[in-house]
This record gives structure tokens, sequence and C-alpha cells, in this order.
């Protein structure tokens, strides 16, 4: 037993030749390490390919036609490129780490190293994106007059790609620093952004139900106008941007549930709990497997929820057979 505990109290260095500095407790093959590692391999094999497929369509429906390049769908598009980062970089990478532990219970090097590098970074975007993509949504139903005024596609694409760059040389700087990768800035990080995000749709979803109410008992006298044509037009867009922004919220809230798991790791693992093997080669393993289905359930989501893109994807299948 105290040879064991020792095991895993001990870190080693790993793949002495990458950039960076990496420590990690040996990997046991233990029966629930191996059994947690050969699921994770599994499930991101089949998530993988299919989470590719669906962002893809994403971007070939929505650019094929004029009409769906639209603010709303141009920050989408942002969102489902921070989807395909993670299926098609960041999945295979865990997996082929994971298939490593699993057959000669050994690193592999450069999986390795890509999944801790770039694992962080992606979700950052996505999770910066979220945030930006919720602001616009705030601006385009609550302040429609300067949102139609103001608000274009580039403007949204340099407002998200500027994110975008100010966090990846932070991010990177952070990980390629002379004093080595700092888990606990890291982690205050992570929960700052998770917070701003989290209140922030909070926010919007509060004032969105207030204004949908107001709307609704606004609506019969609304019909009593003599200009029914322009109030209809104008009831019909405010619906299309109230029907978007409950799109957003949507996504974040099930984006929040997916990274749940990796936070309760997280806090479970700064106090101490369990055993650093069991953390990083059990559970850990566990809640990224969680984390990295958002980018197989976000498309989903939002085809579900847009009909004219559902007719779309229709037209090209129909096309296809």
């Amino acid at each position: 037993m105290n040879n064991t505990t020792n095991l895993n109290t001990t870190n080693i260095l790993l793949c002495p030749s990458l950039p960076i500095e990496v420590t990690s407790p040996p990997y046991t093959p233990h029966a629930a390490a191996q059994a947690i590692t050969l699921l994770t391999c599994i499930v991101n094999g089949i998530s993988c390919p299919v989470a590719t497929v669906e962002n893809l369509l994403v971007f070939m429906v929505v650019l094929r036609k004029r009409s769906l390049r639209t603010v709303f769908n141009t920050s989408v598009l942002c969102l489902a490129f921070t989807d395909l980062l993670i299926a098609m970089f960041i999945q295979p990478a865990f997996i082929a780490y994971q298939a490593g532990k699993y057959i000669n219970s050994t690193y592999a090097c450069v999986p390795y190293f890509i999944k801790t590098v770039c694992e962080f970074w992606c979700v950052g975007l996505s999770f910066i994106t979220l945030a930006l993509i919720t602001l616009e949504r705030y601006f385009a139903v609550f302040k429609p007059f300067l949102y139609r005024a103001s608000v274009t596609r580039l403007r949204v694409m340099f407002v998200i790609f500027s994110g975008w760059i100010v966090w990846s040389v932070f991010s990177f700087s952070l990980r390629f620093s002379s004093s080595g990768m700092n888990l606990k800035a890291y982690s205050i990080l992570s929960s700052i952004l998770i917070t701003f995000t989290l209140l922030e749709t909070i926010f919007v979803y509060v004032k969105l139900y207030k204004v949908t109410r107001l709307r609704n008992r606004s609506c019969s006298l609304s019909r009593r106008s003599t200009d029914v044509t322009d109030q209809g037009q104008n009831s019909f867009i405010d619906d299309q941007e109230t029907r978007a922004t409950k799109t957003v919220i949507i996504i974040t809230g099930a984006f929040f549930l997916c990274f749940a798991p990796t936070l309760c790791a997280s806090i479970v693992h700064q106090a101490g709990a369990v055993e650093d093997d069991v953390m990083l080669h059990v559970i850990y393993p566990l809640a990224e497997c969680a984390l990295f289905l958002t980018a197989l359930i976000n498309p989903v989501i939002y085809v579900w929820r847009n009909a004219s893109v559902r007719k779309s994807l229709k037209e090209i299948t129909t096309f296809k057979k």
C-alpha cells in the first residue's frame, strides 16, 4: 500500500525533447484505468469524425446561400470553426495519447504535446466566441436600431478574430514561458472566463424573458394599428432575432453542462481529495471526453433551431442522392 502511494505521488518528466517541461504521475495499467482509457478511445473515435462532418456541413449549408450569410450565421460559423479545431486536432491527439497508454503503458509524446498545449487554447477560443456572440445577440434584441445601423458581418468577424488573437498570444506565451506551465494561473483564468460567460448569458436570458412577455402583451394592441404590413415585418424580424438569441442560450447551456465535469474535476484535484494518478488517468480523461462532446452537440442544436438551415441541408442531401 505504501509503495502504491509513493508511486501515485511521484511525478516523472515526460518527453524531455518537448519544448515545454511536462511532469505527470506514471501510468499504472490497473483495471479501472485500462477500462476508462479504452472507453474514452471508443467514444472519441466515434464522435470525432461525426463532429467533423457536422461542422463542415454547417459551413456548406450557410455559405451556399446568400440569404443565409447573415451576421448571426457568420458568428455561428466562427463557433463551428472552433469546434472543427477540437474535432480535427484535439480529439485525434487525445485518442493517440490514450491509445499509447492502453497499448504500451507509455506516453505518445507528440499527441501528448498537442493535447496539452492546444486543448486549453481551443476551449478558451470557444468560451470567448460564445461570450462575443451573446454580446452580439444582446444588441440585436435590445438595441435593434443601433444593431442594424452599425453591426455588419465584417465587423463581427473582426471583433471575434481580435478576441482570438489576444487569447492566443496570452495562452501560448503562458504555455511557453520560462517558468513553464502555470496550472494555477490556468485555473484562475478558466474561472474568470466561465464566470463572465455564465453571468453574461444569465443577464441576456433574464432580459430576453422580460422583453418577450412585454411583446406578447402588446401583440393585441399592435394588430389594431393601421400600418399592419410594416408592423408585421418588424415583428417577424424581432421574432427571428429572439429565436436566434434563444439558440445561443441553449448552445451556451449545453457547453456549460459538458464543461461541468472538467470544472468539478479541477476543484477536486486542487483540494487534493483524490490521488494524482487516479485524477490524471481516470477522472480527467472522462471529464475531457464530456468536454469534447460540445463539438458534436453545437451543430445539432444550431440546425434544429434554424428552419432555413434545415431546408438548405435537405436540399444538399437530396441533390447528393
